[in-house]
């Protein structure tokens, strides 16, 4: 018997106690101590990271465009449950603190993780983030990233195809990567192959974020089983790979 209807219905169940479990995470605790679990995972303090999340309140460039983006999606009666602005902060965070200069993303669909991630390397002074996803899409009258503001779409790059087929190739290419952020298919064996393919070509301190890790262990289990210190915020992992020591 094919083993994937199988899969598809556990995966339904997993989707279905995230859905539970979101409804009575405290959203709020969580991001209140997004820096002190971030401080425990990167080379920053807290109070450090605290200063980048008040740059974020404070970049109203990117706000307006992100606020008009996200209106023409409500306007047009799409979903917005995948504007994930609470995890974008997280990205953000994230990528001003290690100054990301190259960033691999698999599952693009508005563009809420790309958008937060470029706006950190624009205030960087700069980078590039290859975004792949499948031919096609988001819903409604809308392209790939359309939550993208106009002033960073010239430091992303998409890539329309399966991850399984794209995203060996791109990595060696673009690669050692700063940043890998898996946020595609959530079924295990395609969230462990993006893990253990992008392992392999991250920089030394670099680092392996995944969204919706709340779905299963599975972010836990490899961040230990290959070093990784890690910590959780809302709905998105982040584990760094630890830096070579230096010989100096």
């Amino acid at each position: 018997m094919d083993g994937t209807p199988i899969r598809d219905a556990i995966y339904a169940l997993r989707k279905a106690r995230l859905g539970l479990e979101r409804r009575r995470l405290d959203y709020g605790r969580e991001t209140r101590e997004r820096a002190d679990r971030l401080a425990d995972v990167l080379p920053a303090s807290a109070d450090e990271l605290r200063e980048y999340e008040r740059e974020y309140d404070d970049l109203e460039w990117f706000h307006d465009s992100y606020a008009d983006r996200v209106a023409a999606i409500h306007d047009a009666g799409v979903a917005t449950d995948t504007t994930h602005w609470r995890d974008g902060v997280t990205l953000y965070v994230v990528c001003r603190a290690l100054e990301v200069e190259t960033a691999v993303e698999t599952g693009v669909l508005f563009g809420s993780f790309d958008a937060h991630i470029l706006a950190a390397m624009h205030e960087n002074g700069g980078g590039t983030l290859h975004a792949v996803d499948l031919p096609g899409g988001p819903p409604g009258p809308f392209e790939y990233g359309h939550l993208i503001p106009d002033r960073c779409r010239d430091q992303w790059e998409l890539h329309r195809g399966d991850a399984r087929a794209l995203l060996p190739d791109l990595l060696e290419s673009v690669g050692p990567v700063d940043l890998f952020l898996h946020d595609s298919d959530h079924r295990l064996p395609h969230m462990r192959f993006e893990y253990e393919t992008a392992l392999g070509q991250l920089e030394s301190g670099g680092v392996l974020a995944s969204h919706d890790v709340r779905l299963s262990g599975l972010f836990d289990r490899f961040t230990d089983a290959n070093g990784l210190r890690s910590c959780v915020v809302c709905d998105t992992g982040i584990a760094r790979v630890p830096p070579l020591e230096s010989t100096y």
